[in-house]
């Protein structure tokens, strides 16, 4: 009997490795759509675009972009949420729709259940500017002038519950200052007042305000990114200014329903690899001003976790509503 009961089992782990096989091989068994959340035209269908132009290329895989807009980008990521694991639905987002907007309203989907982060694909760094209305010459001099200053320092965003309103929360809550938020409808309605010296401070994707910065019309005190900007080798980032909690950007990254198999997680992982890894990617990030994604498989998920955690400690903490 004991026999017997081994047999089985050998016989059914080499079934289970048949099966793996051919879902490997066989992925995609179908094209494969990626949904973006977003109107067509901003760094998230720019990125989507270029990545299925060069899976198609690089790993000979079909694939349709498709814009699903709506509600805080919830409405593309709930419809990826509920398709098949089979990796032919996935989701090309920023972080926000997970770790973000749930906490600011109701969603369909579980954030932290219902999606499979796969891969990070591109950063857009956000940069703290300061404007001529405001008289500092580094981050030091911003909190100094901002203590002094309770609620004289008026920052700039594309808007409430944004990534560049959640990090300057964290920014104020961990420096005890007090800041006030002018929410704009976008980067480039928050800049044109930014020039104008309506505002104090901008908080704002960097690549909005680098011809500015060059021109002189803006300075830059710090970047919310992982790494410092090329164009700014001496503008530090959060980490190194010992605020690691307050580095926001937006993260783009491939996710999938959840319960992706490994069969399928692996050959997908592989093919936007090497997708990211292409010549004709790599001048997309350069020519957009975009950094290297973080992270892939686990390690992507553990830091959208981490990232949800601290988003929802920092939205508490702050009293950020939604509009």
């Amino acid at each position: 009997m004991k026999k017997k009961t081994l047999l089985i089992k050998a016989a059914g782990a080499a079934l289970a490795i048949m099966a793996s096989g051919a879902m490997a091989q066989s992925w995609p068994a179908k094209p494969v759509t990626l949904v973006v959340p977003y109107t067509a035209g901003g760094s998230a269908d720019a990125i989507g675009r270029r990545l299925g132009d060069v899976l198609r290329k690089e790993s000979n895989v079909t694939v349709i972009v498709e814009n699903k807009p709506g509600a805080g980008a919830s409405v593309g990521t709930d419809f990826v949420a509920r398709a098949q694991p089979d990796g032919t639905t996935l989701l090309l987002a920023s972080t926000s729709p997970l770790t973000i907007f749930p906490h600011l309203a109701k969603t369909n989907y579980d954030p932290m259940k219902d999606l499979t982060p796969v891969a990070s694909v591109a950063v857009a760094p956000v940069a703290i500017v300061a404007t001529k209305a405001l008289p500092v010459k580094d981050f030091a001099g911003l909190i100094d002038y901002a203590k002094s200053h309770p609620d004289g320092v008026r920052y700039g965003t594309p808007g409430q519950g944004t990534v560049a309103h959640i990090g300057m929360s964290a920014v104020t809550a961990q420096t005890g200052t007090k800041m006030l938020h002018v929410p704009y409808r976008g980067n480039s309605q928050a800049l044109t007042d930014g020039l104008g010296g309506v505002v104090e401070l901008l908080v704002v994707n960097s690549d909005v305000v680098l011809p500015h910065v060059a021109s002189g019309a803006l300075k830059p005190l710090a970047v919310m990114a992982p790494e410092r900007l090329a164009a700014w080798p001496d503008v530090p980032t959060m980490a190194e200014l010992k605020m690691p909690q307050a580095q926001y950007y937006s993260n783009f990254g491939v996710f999938a329903p959840a319960k992706l198999p490994p069969a399928v997680a692996q050959p997908l992982q592989a093919a936007l690899a090497k997708a990211v890894a292409s010549a004709e990617f790599q001048d997309l990030l350069a020519k957009s001003y975009l950094q290297p994604g973080t992270a892939t498989g686990e390690a992507f998920a553990k830091q959208v976790q981490a990232e949800f955690e601290n988003n929802a400690r920092v939205i508490k903490e702050g009293n950020i509503k939604a509009e």
